[in-house]
C-alpha cells in the first residue's frame, strides 16, 4: 500500500513538473513573441540603419565602404519619407473612396461589422506616424562591422 502511494506521489510530481514546464513555456513564448512583434512594428533602428546593418552583414562591408554607402542609403531614406508624406493625404482619400465603394456592396449587418473593423484599425494606428522619419544626427555603427 505504501509502495503504491509513493508511486502515486512520484507520478503526481512528474505530472506537476511537466504542467509547470508547459505553463512557463507558453507564458514565456507569449511574452517573447509579443515583444518581438512590438519591436518589429514600433521599435528598432530607423529604416536606413536597418538597411545599412543588412548590407554590412550580407556584403561584409569594411568601415570605409560603410561610410561611403551610408550617405546614399540615408538620402534614399529621406526621399522615400518625403514621398510618403507628400502622398499620404491622397492615400487617405483613396482609402475613404474604397471604403465607401465596398460599403455599397454590403448589407446593413455587414456594414456595421466593416465599420467596426475600420474603427479598430484607426485606433490601432492613431497617434502613430504611418512611417518613421529618417534619422537626424550622428549615425550609429551597424552590428557586424569589422574594423
Amino acid at each position: 500500500m505504501k509502495g503504491n502511494r509513493s508511486k502515486l506521489k512520484f507520478a503526481a510530481s512528474v505530472g506537476l513538473v511537466f504542467f509547470v514546464g508547459v505553463l512557463v513555456g507558453a507564458l514565456g513564448g507569449n511574452i517573447y513573441f509579443k515583444a518581438r512583434i512590438e519591436k518589429i512594428f514600433h521599435g528598432g533602428p530607423p529604416r536606413g540603419e536597418r538597411i545599412l546593418e543588412r548590407l554590412t552583414e550580407d556584403l561584409d562591408l569594411t568601415p570605409t565602404q560603410l561610410e561611403e554607402i551610408r550617405p546614399i542609403v540615408m538620402a534614399f531614406d529621406k526621399k522615400t519619407f518625403d514621398l510618403k508624406r507628400q502622398f499620404l493625404p491622397q492615400m487617405r482619400h483613396l482609402h475613404e473612396q474604397i471604403t465607401d465603394q465596398i460599403k455599397t456592396k454590403l448589407d446593413e449587418k455587414q456594414k456595421r461589422k466593416f465599420d467596426k473593423i475600420n474603427e479598430r484599425l484607426k485606433k490601432r494606428f492613431r497617434g502613430r506616424p504611418p512611417f518613421p522619419p529618417p534619422i537626424e544626427g550622428p549615425p550609429e555603427r551597424p552590428r557586424g562591422i569589422k574594423d
